[in-house]
């Protein structure tokens, strides 16, 4: 570890500071510091995650792959426990998603190097025996693609806690399984496909409870089973969402990578919704590197092609709301604060009743903009929606929002109206509650 710290040219308080930091985007607060760095390199082993959290430090600081073994721990850490087929690792999560060990998963930085889009020329048979009896059919298509439906509405309405661990359990103990059993081509096909949508589900729902690690590790099953389904259009959603999370994490390159590799992915036959849909994360992503002529050009395609589109992609859902959302942030970024104000607004006013974590995400988002523009009643308006909606749903990202609240109210107690938003937040916070 001495060798690699010394290397990456990190001095004991930076490489603390980091480990916490990257703790944060697996959901764990960690307070380490200089101290903690000495007793490390000394020899002693620290609790899980910190042998994990280390080598993705080093990594980081040196662009190259370090694992917990190469740092010094002895016994190395979970991230060498990674690989094997598509089944095999959706088991893998899906029995750490249901016994709760989710957080041992950190998020890696150079698994968003992705591979281009290649389908699998052939379809694999059944792997192993499994406690499944008989073929797989179009029963089981059926209800696994309901089940999609179910999983996915709940998510929206009532947030990911809901969601996550029901949708690990039924991964792990029902669709890994028909994976192994015998079945048709097409069958196996389409349930290859709509395995992938669902482990794509559960990244999603990990990522709205900022857990970012075992999100991530979803979502690189995701691909594996969209490329093995040979479904370029579920392969492009999963890049596109990979994006998303780089971008909140702040690794805005590797955002916009992935982001084109999206579009790259699905350029063949893909509807204009869904050719929306990526194209306006790509303006997004091009935003936050500061291209200001590509995002817009982006954004015009993304817009042409919602003017265009006949029917929503099977997948997501994705409507004039979400565009105006994009919208708003891709202005917002490049400093059109009046265009971002509009389309922030629009954002609330047309998103569908049932959307309601994403109603008060953006509503909370709004707010912060009308602050950042000294318009605090309006500010003040906007977070009391999200409050109404607050209660209803179980959201990470919504706690987030709601201490992000609180921090920024707090300078403006000595207005009338602030010190009821606050009053109002803070009944509603409960620092010992998780989301789940």
């Amino acid at each position: 570890m001495i060798r690699l710290q010394q290397e990456a040219r990190l001095s004991g308080e930076e490489l603390a500071k980091k480990v916490n930091a990257i703790g944060a985007e697996m959901g764990v607060g960690l307070r380490y510091g200089r101290a903690s760095v000495s007793q490390w390199r000394s020899g002693t082993r620290p609790r899980w995650p910190v042998p994990d959290l280390v080598a993705e430090v080093l990594s980081r600081s040196l662009g190259r792959t370090v694992t917990a073994a190469d740092a010094g721990f002895a016994g190395g850490g979970s991230a060498e426990q990674d690989g094997g087929d598509a089944v095999t690792q959706l088991e893998r999560l899906g029995s750490s998603a249901e016994s709760g060990w989710d957080h041992r998963y950190v998020f890696n930085l150079h698994d968003l190097d992705v591979p281009v889009w290649r389908p699998a020329t052939e379809f694999p048979p059944a792997h192993r025996q499994t406690p499944y009896s008989g073929p797989v059919g179009e029963d089981e298509l059926e209800t696994s693609e309901e089940m999609l439906e179910i999983f996915s509405r709940t998510e929206a309405v009532h947030g990911a806690s809901r969601v996550a661990p029901f949708l690990g359990e039924y991964l792990h103990r029902t669709v890994a399984p028909w994976l192994r059993s015998p079945g048709s081509t097409d069958t196996r096909r389409r349930l290859l496909r709509t395995s992938a949508r669902l482990s794509y589900l559960c990244g999603f729902a990990y990522f709205d409870l900022e857990e970012h690690g075992i999100s991530q590790r979803f979502y690189r099953a995701s691909l594996l089973l969209a490329a093995e389904g040979a479904d370029a259009w579920g392969y492009a959603v999963t890049l596109r969402a990979m994006s998303v999370q780089a971008w909140h994490l702040g690794h805005r390159h590797q955002a916009l990578d992935l982001a084109g590799a999206a579009v790259d992915a699905a350029a063949r036959g893909t509807d204009d919704a869904s050719s929306a849909f990526l194209h306006g994360q790509l303006a997004v992503a091009h935003a936050g590197r500061d291209n200001r002529d590509a995002a817009l050009s982006c954004l015009s395609s993304a817009e042409r092609y919602m003017e265009a589109a006949t029917s929503g992609p099977g997948t997501v859902t994705y409507h004039w709301a979400a565009f105006a959302h994009q919208r708003a942030v891709v202005r917002s970024l490049l400093g059109d604060r009046s265009g971002a104000t509009l389309d922030f607004t629009n954002a609330v006013q047309w998103r569908p009743a049932c959307e309601r974590r994403s109603t008060a995400l953006i509503c909370a988002r709004l707010a912060e903009h009308h602050l950042d523009q000294g318009q605090l009643e309006q500010a003040v308006s906007s977070w009391h929606r999200f409050l109404d909606i607050y209660p209803s749903i179980r959201s990470g990202r919504a706690r987030s929002a709601l201490a992000v609240l609180r921090s920024r109210v707090r300078p403006h107690a000595a207005h009338e109206v602030a010190r009821g938003l606050l009053a109002r937040a803070t009944a509603l916070w409960r620092p010992d509650t998780g989301t789940r």
